[in-house]
């Protein structure tokens, strides 16, 4: 059935029309033969097919002729011009065609016995024809509205999906790179250990490849991801490398999309332990309360980025995150608030919870 009302295919098309055309016909068939006492159905009906194949002429011109190349191209004048014209010509060559012209299935007392060619039966059938005509074509755009409107919204949701998709399985590919190298210089010195960091390796993967394509996943899921990516960082740092990670509240049964406080984690091992060759530190925080989930992450500034005086903000990281946020949630459903300070940088992004954003985008949609 939605294939039949909705599918442009030239069959579906065709079988839309004939359906239309032949319970017109049928429609107004019947009413003209309730509403005269005398005479066989058939004759009814033929003289109601008759009139029907001039009708939906009219409507046929207008429709594919006469709106594409006038009323859209805003050449008004003309179209009244010709919609009229035209309806005028098709009454009279009608009127030559059938003794019955199509109103008189509603209004019988006004047909004028055998005077087929009068002037004011062609005028009064002109403005009962062009009336039903423009409604049908009314319909006809609205029903395309709707069909664009619902192809566009498809389109649209498909594209946030994919850009969801894209912007949340997105991470810096340097950490597997170092990893990687890690891994084997540890297989040379500490081979007892190599078995942990691969499996802390596995966790990371599987967590990047299958539940990033997720929309939310347990916040739980998220801290044990990165706790796992900072044991895999500390292998390149040692001991120099001081990490603070707290979190508090009801992290297991509360919401978050993907990959947000991986990043946020990522983004303070990148730009600024990663540079640092003195005693780097990173603080996280995160925090569940009131229906909120707040993620602070703070970490020292190397030298070489105080004095290029760069601001994070201006990466792609940050860009994209905020591309994901607009898409996930609305203005009201985050806060994000970057300090970029002298030797410090840090982020602090407040985000509802998942049941929240859902009545938030009911209550904005």
């Amino acid at each position: 059935m939605r294939k039949l009302l909705y599918d442009n295919s030239f069959a579906y098309r065709g079988t839309r029309h004939l359906l239309f055309f032949s319970l017109t016909v049928l429609l107004f068939s019947v009413i003209l033969y309730s509403q005269n006492n005398s005479g066989k159905y058939f004759h009814f009906l033929l003289v109601t097919f008759i009139n029907a194949i001039f009708f939906f002429g009219y409507a046929y011109l207008t429709i594919f002729l006469l709106i594409p190349e006038f009323l859209i191209k805003k050449k008004i004048g003309i179209f009244i011009l010709l919609f009229v014209l035209v309806g005028f010509g098709l009454s009279a060559v009608k009127l030559l065609a059938s003794g019955t012209i199509f109103y008189a299935s509603i209004s019988p007392e006004n047909m004028i016995g055998e005077e087929y060619f009068d002037l004011r039966l062609i005028l009064v059938n002109t403005k009962d024809m062009s009336f039903i005509v423009a409604v049908f074509c009314i319909a006809k755009y609205i029903k395309d509205f709707i069909y664009a409107e619902r192809l566009r919204s498809n389109l649209e949701q498909q594209q946030k999906a994919a850009q969801k998709k894209l912007l949340g399985s997105q991470f810096d590919p340097h950490f597997m790179f170092n990893t990687i190298n890690n891994l084997y210089a540890l297989s040379l010195l500490n081979p007892g250990k190599t078995r942990e960091v691969i499996f802390r390796i596995k966790i990371v993967l599987n967590y990047i490849i299958d539940e990033s394509q997720k929309e939310f996943v347990d916040l739980a899921q998220e801290i044990s991801l990165v706790e796992n990516y900072i044991q895999l960082e500390k292998l390149r740092y040692g001991k120099r490398l001081k990490v603070s990670f707290d979190w508090v509240g009801e992290v297991e049964n509360t919401r978050i999309p993907p990959m947000i406080l991986f990043f946020l984690v990522e983004n303070c091992f990148k730009h600024g332990s990663s540079l640092d060759a003195g005693v780097p530190w990173i603080q996280i925080n995160v925090r569940v309360e009131n229906d909120k989930i707040r993620l602070t992450t703070e970490n020292s500034k190397p030298r070489s980025v105080i004095e290029k005086k760069g601001n994070e903000l201006e990466g792609e990281g940050f860009k994209n995150l905020v591309k994901r946020l607009k898409i996930l949630y609305t203005s009201e459903g985050y806060s994000l608030l970057i300090e970029n300070h002298e030797d410090i940088f840090k982020v602090d992004l407040e985000l509802l919870t998942k049941h929240n954003v859902e009545i938030l985008q009911t209550t904005y949609r």
